[in-house]
């Protein structure tokens, strides 16, 4: 498998049903919804003349369980989870890391702590599904 075809699958991609504006107020609604908070929030719009957007999501007691073990500090270079909305010719899309793919990949209690956040992931993405 070619290494764009990799990098592709490390990213999830889904087109939203509604417009810019509601799709990113969609995410964040959902994103408090479910007891995470929206830390970040990045219009870039008049930047690169086009729709783009980006919020950054967390759970202080996921990310303090990421984190707490010396030996995860990597994890903190992902941290906090981020989802992009951009306006392609065919309509509006959000994406973001594919924390279910991560989790596959690590073992232990790190990777059960990804697959949490991958299931938290999907719920806010198919709130514009």
């Amino acid at each position: 498998m070619a290494m764009e075809e990799i990098m592709k699958q490390m990213v999830k991609g889904v087109k939203s049903k509604y417009g810019f504006e509601e799709t990113v107020e969609k995410l964040k609604k959902k994103t408090e919804e479910l007891g995470w908070t929206v830390i970040g929030e990045y219009d870039f719009r008049e930047k690169v003349r086009i729709p783009f957007a980006i919020i950054e999501v967390c759970n202080k007691e996921f990310a303090t369980k990421a984190i707490s073990k010396p030996e995860n500090g990597w994890i903190s270079a992902m941290m906090p989870c981020k989802f992009s909305i951009i306006e392609m010719p065919d309509g509006i899309y959000v994406f973001g890391m594919n924390m279910g793919l991560f989790a596959k990949m690590i073992s232990g209690e790190l990777g059960e702590l990804l697959s949490e956040v991958s299931e938290i992931d999907e719920k806010i993405i198919s709130t514009v599904l």
